[in-house]
């Protein structure tokens, strides 16, 4: 650990060095509500001693289950400060998983907080663990079960004991979306952020932040993502920043701009939102930007409309961006560095430099992180000091994830050219063989077709068959146009997609299904990924039905 500071270490430094700097902001329409970094940890600290008082021992997991607000950021650092281990679920969870990942962290107690379907899912939390809820939010569920927040902390004093962690004491269980099966529960410990954030960035500038106390952070991911933990609320953490929540997803441009971050994250889809709403409001915006004289102004007014204006680091992550995105917002002045990581390496292996960003490659080394790829699957393999300690109890899993040489084995390939890029290929997984014999990498092939703004998702299918399908979820803007503009527009993209495909790779027909792929029913994971797997067994009879239609286009 080289005597890096905990983040236990971090938060008693703040309460003593800036006890009246805002800490967290939550919006409430047009009101912020605000918090002192004295506020907020000494709520905290009334927390410890409330779970204390419940007999909960040290090392005993306690769990988080709603979406962004002020309240969980306190719950975490009480989580901390009372030597317990943070567990955070995924707000959008069903009533099934969320009782499969509780069954598997082992949980004692569950804060509850801005949940929509409390109805729905409330019988997936067992009858005998305890619950705290978070006071209500307009437009959630009311919470009809265990003890109010504040009834929980009334009378209570703040906790006096000073609990400080060892670096290698376990500090949370992130479990994973699930997206290839059960989700896994990867432990982290007080080393792995700090040897990420400290270790890394200080001394290579990697994240590019500004000195402590000016930094502004934007939370509206999910606050159990392995990205938003990392990069918004650990680094609020060590970079002593303001920590701003979005109350809807109606209010998060408005949120947006009102927060000014300085540290924006974004996932493809967010970035997509943000352009075409760009768009809406500009349509001749690419013209406007080819007159030198006006071109300056233009750009500093859009970044200055949606709260981009103060940023000093812009990060995409979770999959690849289209290129022709990324060059976009170059073009108005935001310049997006995208990142390849996963849970187990606290979302971050790689990072494209602030000052070198290359299109189309997923970003370059960390100087002191060891990335490689195995020479006969190309497999992604990773060796860091930041990397995550274990399966939550799976050893005979967590043994058969490394290499004997200790390399985490990613489950994705990739090639590393000779400056040290990695472009991601896909998962191995992923891959299938057709019935001709030939190998699909299904990833980089759908990419080229989310070019189309019509698609909102692809998952190439072709298990037993010649060659592979691609089976369409609509955007939003495809399911407002009529059936012969959608067909004609899919059938322009697949014929220029095929262009430049290899023969065994050609796609032979897109399948429209107008079944709607969700969480609920089990074809997405929380992240709304696709289960392709899931995807595959539901629709796997229909294969043969479909491939022996005629048109290159059908509706399902």
């Amino acid at each position: 650990m080289n005597n890096y500071p905990t983040l236990v270490d971090k938060i008693y430094e703040m309460q003593e060095t800036l006890p009246n700097e805002i800490f967290l902001r939550q919006p409430y329409g047009d009101i912020w509500e605000e918090f002192t970094y004295d506020e907020a940890i000494t709520e905290a600290l009334r927390l410890v001693t409330a779970m204390k008082s419940s007999e909960l021992q040290k090392g005993d997991k306690i769990g988080i289950y709603s979406k962004n607000c002020y309240q969980w950021v306190i719950a975490e650092i009480a989580i901390m400060l009372g030597g317990f281990v943070h567990v955070p679920f995924y707000a959008n969870l069903g009533e099934k998983d969320l009782k499969e990942v509780i069954d598997l962290s082992e949980i004692k107690l569950l804060f509850v907080g801005k949940i929509e379907n409390w109805d729905r899912v409330k019988n997936g939390v067992p009858n005998d663990l305890p619950i705290v809820k978070f006071p209500h939010y307009k437009g959630n569920a009311v919470i009809d079960s265990g003890i109010s927040w504040d009834e929980f902390i009334k009378d209570v004093e703040p906790d006096k004991e000073n609990f400080r962690p060892e670096s290698d004491d376990i500090w949370s269980i992130f479990f994973t979306s699930g997206t290839t099966g059960v989700p896994k529960g990867v432990v982290m410990t007080y080393a792995q952020p700090a040897n990420l954030i400290l270790k890394q960035d200080k001394p290579h500038n990697n994240f590019n932040f500004s000195s402590p106390g000016k930094n502004t952070f934007l939370s509206y991911m999910p606050l159990n993502h392995i990205a938003e933990q990392t990069l918004i609320i650990t680094c609020g953490f060590y970079y002593e920043g303001q920590i701003s929540f979005v109350e809807s997803l109606h209010s998060f441009a408005k949120n947006l701009t009102d927060a000014k971050p300085s540290v924006f994250l974004g996932v493809p889809a967010i970035w997509e939102m943000l352009k075409q709403g760009i768009l809406k409001q500009m349509p001749n915006l690419d013209e406007l930007l080819k007159m030198p004289e006006n071109a300056k102004q233009i750009k500093k007014k859009i970044q200055t409309t949606i709260g981009l204006n103060n940023t000093k680091l812009v990060i995409s992550g979770a999959s690849a961006m289209l290129p022709s995105t990324v060059e976009w917002f170059q073009n108005i002045g935001i310049n997006i560095q995208e990142t390849y990581g996963m849970t187990e390496a606290l979302a971050i292996v790689i990072i494209q430099p602030k000052d070198d960003v290359r299109i189309g490659k997923s970003g370059k080394c960390f100087e002191e992180g060891l990335i490689k790829t195995d020479p006969e699957t190309n497999e992604i393999l990773v060796k860091n000091s930041w990397l995550f300690k274990e399966y939550y109890n799976e050893p005979e899993l967590t043994k058969e994830c490394f290499t004997d040489d200790g390399f985490y084995k990613t489950g994705d390939t990739g090639e590393i050219d000779n400056e040290g890029y990695l472009t991601v290929k896909g998962r191995i997984k992923d891959t299938f063989k057709t019935s001709k014999g030939s190998f699909i990498i299904p990833t980089p092939i759908e990419n080229r077709f989310m070019t189309n703004k019509l698609i909102g998702q692809i998952c190439l299918v072709g298990i037993g068959l010649s060659k592979p399908m691609g089976l369409i979820q609509l955007s939003q803007i495809g399911k407002g146009l009529n059936s012969d503009d959608i067909q004609k527009s899919l059938l322009r993209t697949l014929n220029e997609v095929n262009k430049k495909l290899q023969i065994y790779e050609k796609i032979d027909k897109l399948v429209i299904m107008f079944e709607n792929w969700s969480i609920e029913n089990g074809l997405l994971t929380p992240t709304n990924k696709i289960k392709r797997s899931t995807i595959h067994e539901t629709y796997k009879s229909l294969y043969n039905e479909w491939y022996k239609q005629n048109n290159k286009i059908i509706i399902a």
